[in-house]
């Protein structure tokens, strides 16, 4: 057939995140004398950010919104309908919570040839309150009934939705959150390098230990948390410094919070970092809080950069990080343990380094954001072909 493969992403809201740079690579990285791409992103999105949408077609609509609300829930389901009829999608691929729910919903009922959801992170995690939980876990379920496909960025991820009974295993694929892998997978004297300038940069001297953290500053990655073992290091290692990159709604609470420990001498707020390589490159130890998430990204590039890993045990974790030989996995919530592995890698740096270097080793190819598309086109051609529908690329 001499057109073009006509797919629909959406997405709740855009904002600076994993999902969302995992959106955005891929609408960006699909061939476009294959693919015509458009992309739905909600009303509450990051409109700086979301231009960086180059090769797609970039559509608003302002009735979906991240938390529940009846009346705008109807129109946005009423305009994505109307909007993929017009379309003529072959695939609506949807991605994060209320746009899974409503683009599937619509995608199915308007008969697109392939509905594909991308698992992102679990909506029925242990931090919610056990009736919500059940709630949305009943929502997917209903939801996997409108769905061709589901694309999990971890095999967590996946074990969780099979545990739940959310659609069939032979209907999931795990494909991994890609990223430029090549800005991560630097020789051992670039990263030095690049860690000195940055930590010259930002006025701290070389024998200082540095912590840091890379994440969206909203309530469940847990900063609070990491700046509550913070205070527990520095009662031990007083010229310790704490980097915190990433902007979001808890910036301000945040900032509060180190007043009320009484350290905010040693925690620095670096906001949203386009060289997070470089920051990550000055750090010693490096630390995830997160309540809940899909598969963090941030890891991986830690363990690339040949960090040392300490995080808290979310989806996802332990297929990056094994306890005890590249860092270490606690429990939720646990700030002494948080702040002991934290001490016990600054205090004994020839172990941490070995652990670091141990990380290196479990990052592959598979971690890249060009294998990412292209085991994404790979699906979508291999769907459709399975529906009798085949394309040719334009020249």
């Amino acid at each position: 057939m001499k057109e073009k493969i006509r797919v629909l992403h959406v997405i709740t809201r855009l904002v600076a995140g994993g999902a969302d740079e995992n959106t955005l690579a891929t609408v960006q990285g699909l061939d476009k004398s294959l693919y015509q791409v458009d992309l739905l992103i909600g009303g509450q999105s990051d409109f700086i950010f979301a231009s960086q949408s180059s090769g797609a077609r970039l559509i608003t609509l302002v009735e979906l919104v991240r938390d529940p609300s009846p009346i705008k829930d109807g129109i946005a389901l009423w305009k994505l309908m109307r909007l993929i009829r017009k379309g003529r999608y072959h695939i609506v691929h949807t991605h994060t919570a209320k746009a899974g729910i409503l683009g599937r919903l619509a995608g199915f009922l308007c008969r697109t040839p392939l509905v594909i959801h991308t698992l992102h992170g679990s909506t029925f995690h242990d931090s919610l309150h056990p009736l919500r939980s059940h709630f949305y876990r009943l929502l997917e379920r209903l939801a996997a009934c409108a769905t061709t496909q589901f694309v999990s960025v971890g095999e967590d991820l996946r074990e969780i939705y099979l545990d739940a009974r959310i659609g069939q295993a032979d209907r999931y694929i795990t494909i991994r959150s890609g990223f430029e892998l090549e800005r991560f997978q630097l020789q051992r004297s670039e990263v030095a390098e690049r860690g000195r300038r940055m930590r010259e940069s930002l006025g701290i001297p070389a024998q200082r230990p540095v912590v840091g953290t890379v994440g969206r500053l909203e309530m469940r990655k847990g900063h609070v948390y990491f700046l509550q073992a913070a205070c527990q290091v520095v009662k031990h290692l007083p010229d310790a410094v704490f980097l915190i990159a990433g902007d979001g709604p808890a910036s301000r609470d945040l900032t509060q919070q180190t007043r009320k420990l009484g350290i905010e001498k040693n925690v620095r707020f670096l906001g949203y970092r386009y060289d997070i390589e470089d920051v990550m490159a000055a750090m010693d130890v490096f630390v995830l809080t997160s309540l809940w998430e899909g598969l963090p990204r941030v890891l991986v590039q830690a363990a690339a950069l040949g960090k040392p890993i300490v995080s808290f045990d979310s989806e996802g974790v332990r297929e990056v990080v094994i306890d005890g030989d590249n860092g270490f996995v606690l429990p939720l919530r646990d700030v002494q343990g948080l702040g002991e592995r934290i001490l016990q890698l600054m205090q004994d740096r020839p172990a941490a380094g070995r652990m670091g270097e141990r990380g290196r080793a479990l990052v592959t190819a598979d971690w890249d954001v060009a294998t990412m598309v292209q085991r994404i086109s790979d699906l979508y051609q291999h769907l459709l072909l399975r529906k009798g529908i085949t394309f040719e690329p334009f020249s």
